[in-house]
């Protein structure tokens, strides 16, 4: 089952996308961070392997949030990818950080959802020098992140 979920994850980064996208050099659709950016550098943990890679968080006024995962492996031996999320939101955590969540089913480039997946959800805390949160396909955790602010 985990490597399904693995193999399924692979499939839907090599092809997710959004639909408010710039170009980047390289010409490939990229979402655009907007709001407070925060670029964190961690490391994601699974299961069998964990790896390095960074963070973007762009944090709205109104509590919208979007995401990019630079450098994504779905498995120990997989090209690292990169991995947009949108439609999060954010809160306040009382203090100087805040907590986050994204759920929805991923989206192919066309706009039509991914079916092989029923459910993805992402779950956390960030500040102004750390971030943490899991992720889960349908719903079993799939990695934990854990990384520190980059200056």
């Amino acid at each position: 089952m985990k490597k399904s979920l693995f193999l399924a994850f692979a499939l839907v980064v090599g092809v997710l996308a959004c639909t408010s996208c710039k170009k980047d050099k390289n010409g490939a659709d990229e979402p655009e961070l907007k709001g407070t950016i925060y670029h964190y550098h961690g490391t994601s943990s699974m299961e069998e392997f964990s790896y390095e890679h960074d963070l973007y968080l762009g944090l709205e006024d109104n509590g919208n949030m979007t995401m990019k995962w630079e450098g994504v492996k779905a498995s120990k031996d997989a090209e690292p990818v990169n991995l947009y999320m949108n439609n999060g939101q954010w809160e306040s955590d009382g203090g100087t950080g805040f907590h986050f969540h994204f759920d929805g089913k991923p989206q192919l480039p066309n706009g039509k959802p991914f079916d092989q997946w029923d459910s993805f959800d992402v779950d956390g805390w960030g500040d102004a020098t750390e971030c943490s949160f899991d992720y889960h396909v349908n719903g079993a955790t799939m990695a934990i992140f854990d990384g520190q602010i980059v200056k």
